[in-house]
């Protein structure tokens, strides 16, 4: 005579129901793992883009800061410092900020001399 056992009857049921549920956890955690993935990649590029971004930048301010030297270097052969000054403030806003109304060709219209200014946008030009 068989030995009746209700566990028996229930155990490939109960089987089936965790198999379900453990599928079910793998595809959440495949998703999450792709999601992340896509996340990070993105962060990846964006990253790029920034450092880019930063080189162009920090490369012009150098740029920047050589013509800036070289201007100086070159009103400081012909004045002192106050008067220096007074020319870079001229330089700037007068030719590079209101279209160049100090430069006559290449020359400056108050000090009758070669304009650094128009020598530096033709480096970086």
């Amino acid at each position: 005579m068989p030995i009746f056992c209700p566990l028996a009857d229930t155990l490939p049921a109960e089987h089936a129901a965790l198999c379900r549920e453990y599928a079910a956890v793998q595809e959440r955690c495949s998703r999450a793992m792709a999601e992340q993935r896509a996340e990070i990649e993105r962060l990846q590029a964006q990253a790029m883009r920034l450092r880019a971004a930063v080189i162009v930048r920090e490369t012009a301010l150098a740029l920047a800061r050589e013509d800036h030297a070289r201007l100086v270097t070159r009103l400081l052969g012909e004045r002192d410092s106050a008067a220096v000054a007074a020319d870079l403030v001229i330089c700037q806003t007068g030719c590079l900020g209101h279209g160049s109304y100090w430069r006559e060709q290449d020359h400056c219209r108050r000090t009758g001399q070669h304009c650094v200014l128009a020598d530096a946008q033709k480096l970086t030009a």
